[in-house]
């Protein structure tokens, strides 16, 4: 391709103007046909180059894309300086470009489809082979199957770059035979267009400029590409024999690049003779190369060295045959090419050392596979912002399933946090991460569940490169050895304690006796409990015997003498003086032990005066409990039978005179039956609370809806008058008192009938759930495990929740007389149901919402 105006001065026009009328009209018309297609070509030419630009510059990232994350793994480069991923911008913007410029060519957006697809793989194959951890092995199978699927994917791009170059160059065929056609005209054509040409010489001449100017624009337009592009992008005209074959080829044109590889301008080398600036060309099979293209009008790849004035560089070639020349695009491969080469160096390097490391691995495998112990190497793993998260198997012998019963082949690639995640709650992980951190040997000692038993594991942490080693044993039987020390020294500081310590709590004295050598020894607390200061005196049984009483001194010593001769525990009471002069009641307790006899002393003095006082406390309450039974007895006959008969009179005064008694009086004879039947039924209330005891031999498996059925029946006609709503779910069989617990019912169901509210239609909904003793919010003595919770909930007036503890009161009452009836005796007697059947009964309410009981009985 020459670069040169393409379009003539305006004084050209001038000329043309005087040819056409001189020359007729043929002429003028030839030349417009041909100043038309020369802009149309100079379009088309600017647009192929474009894209030809483009596919160079996007297939040249791709290459370096490829060079680059190589030379990290070559170099373990972990900086993430140099990356695959810097490209990545001008990778896109390349496809877009592309995409842009092709809009109307199908063919080639169709290729660009498939660019994409293998763009795509071949950015998550360079991700994946980022993301290999520098110290695998780059002989490893995981490694080579990660670089094959990048070279894979640069080769399945270079086979589409292939096929954008054939499309290129149909099109470009394509231009010529268009030229071709278009330059066939028939002579009455000829002399057709020349008639009119006369006519529309003026416009011709307008539109000519106007191409003209368009022209340059796209020659400016087409020198920045070719300036700004990182290939070498030249034209060769070929210079002919008289044979008529290529001996040499003129150097028509090459862009700025070329100046990196010869160090000359293009305007230095442009229309000179390729044998006098590249004569290398000649010998490196470059001429020959660009011969066959002019020969056989073919499209060429290639990649040769060029060496000019000393420097070396590799240039990977596409050349096309374009009008008379050849045109090329070349790209500086020397770098990837120095890559490749130290590349196989290492390879080289990597396999002699693969062989040295075989042979220690194999030497440190004998050695780790015959040790007694657990030896196992971990990787750390590390989140985005440095803080190590987990650890990971790499390595770990076969004595780990003698330990623990994983098979290593199990436990090697999988994370210690997923193995063994016990690990965090015993300390082993922070120790782990501490020894990765700062390189600190550690150990740690836990028990752990493996095998189906329990064993103690002791562990030490070193640091090895990134990660780090452990090394376990099984110290069950040692942790064992030790705990029956320790439980042998606690069991003599227990006695010592008991000795020392808590003789002062107890009021308990020792002594001990051999019975061999005739020596004894006394705590210190003995000699307090004669009221003298610690070895006030020398323990024996002589100084002793001054302190017993006179009158049990004699059944002292036979007790004692019989002991010692028998050989048994002697157990007996008897009295001291103290210095002081006290008179003490002690306990004595002893045993032999080889040739020792062992005693204790307790002073019980306080605890024989409250015995007395709890049997004196037993007939008081005999007496109290005779004196409520006759109060029963009073209660249900002496004061109900004046009842009676009030009730009986003033029943028959109202039925038989009441046309003699004035309203006034009427009146006042109905407040007196009502205050004689509200007492009789306050007394009812109080025998029956009186009568309720703790005695289990009333006890039976009592089915709570049968009673809830009882009471139903009971309360027929109040619950029928009210229309209440009763719901009632889940209620359970349990141990209980059937008349009590009926009693129970009772009393809550009237209670909330009685205070239902006129609002809303009365509803009451029962039910039970069974829950475990530690799920019980409510705060009363649990002495089970679990309880049933039987709740009763209705919708009536509710009570203010101050009152809640209130209302189990006996005669509380929340409301007065004339607003409701009652004797304020119903939850009492609810509660100490509750009580008796060692549960608990608790009331929530709200005022106009409703009231809920919950009731608690042992499950």
């Amino acid at each position: 391709m020459v670069l040169k105006k393409l379009a003539p001065s305006p004084k050209v026009y001038i000329i043309m103007l005087i040819a056409a009328t001189a020359l007729l009209l043929f002429i003028g018309s030839i030349s417009y046909r041909q100043i038309d297609r020369l802009g149309k070509s100079a379009e088309s030419v600017t647009s192929i180059m474009q894209v030809d630009m483009q596919i160079n510059h996007l297939f040249s990232y791709y290459g370096q894309m490829q060079a680059t994350e190589l030379r990290n793994r070559l170099l373990q480069d972990s900086t993430g300086i140099s990356t695959f991923e810097v490209y990545m911008p001008e990778t896109l913007e390349s496809i877009k470009i592309l995409e842009e410029l092709t809009s109307n060519k199908p063919a080639q957006q169709k290729i660009l489809k498939k660019v994409k697809i293998w763009q795509d793989s071949l950015f998550l194959s360079l991700k994946q082979l980022a993301a290999t951890p520098y110290n695998q092995p780059i002989t490893s199978a995981n490694y080579k199957e990660k670089v094959l699927k990048v070279t894979s994917a640069i080769t399945e791009l270079s086979l589409l770059r292939n096929q954008m170059y054939s499309v290129k160059q149909k099109e470009l065929a394509k231009r010529k035979a268009a030229y071709a056609s278009q330059i066939s005209f028939t002579p009455l054509t000829i002399l057709f267009l020349g008639t009119f040409a006369v006519l529309i010489f003026v416009v011709s001449f307008i539109q000519i400029n106007i191409l003209r100017k368009k022209t340059t624009t796209a020659e400016r337009f087409l020198a920045n590409i070719l300036a700004c592009s990182d290939n070498i992008i030249s034209y060769f005209e070929p210079i002919y024999d008289d044979s008529g074959k290529v001996k040499d080829f003129t150097i028509t044109f090459s862009n700025e690049k070329i100046e990196s590889i010869l160090g000359k301008k293009p305007d230095q080398i442009a229309n000179t003779k390729m044998s006098e600036n590249l004569p290398e060309n000649f010998k490196n099979g470059i001429f020959q190369e660009l011969v066959q293209i002019v020969e056989e009008g073919s499209t060429r790849k290639f990649e040769k060295l060029l060496e000019y004035n000393g420097k070396k560089s590799w240039l990977r070639t596409t050349a096309t045959l374009m009008d008379d020349g050849v045109l090329t695009t070349s790209m500086d491969t020397t770098t990837e090419k120095k890559f490749t080469k130290n590349l196989k160096l290492l390879n080289e390097k990597l396999e002699f050392r693969n062989k040295d490391l075989i042979q220690t691995k194999a030497f440190l495998n004998n050695i780790l596979e015959s040790a007694s112990n657990t030896v196992s190497h971990l990787n750390t793993e590390i989140d985005k912002d440095g803080n190590i998260i987990d650890f990971r198997y790499l390595f770990t012998n076969k004595e780990t399933e003698n330990l623990t019963g994983n098979k290593p082949k199990s436990v090697i690639g999988k994370s210690i946090t997923e193995t063994f995640p016990s690990i965090h709650n015993n300390g082993l992980f922070k120790l782990m991460v501490k020894c990765a951190t700062q390189g600190s040997i550690e150990t740690h000692e836990t028990k752990y569940y493996l095998n189906n038993k329990w064993k103690w594991v002791h562990t030490t942490i070193n640091k090895l490169n990134t990660g780090i080693t452990l090394t376990s044993y099984d110290s069950t039987e040692i942790i064992k050895a030790k705990q029956v020390l320790l439980e042998l020294n606690e069991q003599l500081t227990i006695q010592n304690s008991i000795l020392k310590d808590a003789e002062a709590v107890a009021k308990i004295g020792s002594y001990r006796w051999d019975l061999k050598t005739n020596e004894a020894t006394m705590s210190d607390n003995f000699y307090r409990l004669l009221d003298c200061e610690a070895n006030e005196f020398i323990a024996t049984s002589e100084n002793y015997d001054r302190f017993i009483h006179p009158k049990d001194r004699n059944y002292y010593n036979e007790k004692l003498q019989l002991t010692t001769e028998r050989k048994h525990d002697g157990n007996f009471n008897y009295r001291i003086i103290t210095k002081t002069g006290k008179i003490k009641h002690l306990q004595h307790s002893g045993h032999f032990v080889q040739n020792e006899f062992i005693g204790v002393v307790k002073d019980i003095t306080t605890e024989l005066k409250n015995e007395q006082k709890l049997k004196d406390k037993n007939l008081e309450l005999k007496r109290s409990n005779s004196e409520l039974e006759s109060f029963n007895r009073v209660a249900s006959h002496d004061l109900q039978e004046p009842l009676r008969k009030i009730q009986i009179f003033i029943s028959r005064i109202t039925e038989e005179n009441t046309e003699n008694v004035s309203s006034k009086n009427l009146e006042y004879l109905h407040k007196v039956s009502s205050s004689a039947n509200r007492m009789q039924t306050l007394i009812r209330y109080l025998l029956a609370y009186s009568r309720l005891n703790k005695d289990k031999k009333g006890l039976s498996t009592v089915d709570l809806n049968e009673i809830l059925e009882k009471v139903l029946e009971d309360l027929e006609a109040p619950i029928k008058e009210k229309g209440v709503s009763i719901e009632a779910h889940n209620l359970p069989e349990l141990s209980g008192v059937p008349f009590q617990l009926e009693q129970l019912f009772n009393n809550l169901l009237s209670n909330s009938i009685k205070y239902s509210s006129v609002l809303n239609r009365p509803k009451i909904e029962i039910d039970c759930q069974q829950l475990k003793r530690k799920q019980i919010t409510d705060n009363f003595q649990k002495k089970h495990q679990q309880y049933y919770c039987i709740t009763i909930k209705d919708n009536g007036i509710g009570f203010d929740q101050s009152n809640a503890k209130k209302i189990f009161g006996l005669f509380q009452r929340l409301h007065q007389k004339n607003e409701y009836s009652g004797t304020g005796i119903g939850l009492a007697i609810c509660k100490k149901i509750a009580e008796n059947h060692k549960g608990h009964i608790v009331a929530e309410g709200t005022i106009n919402k409703g009231a809920n009981f919950r009731i608690y009985l042992p499950a």
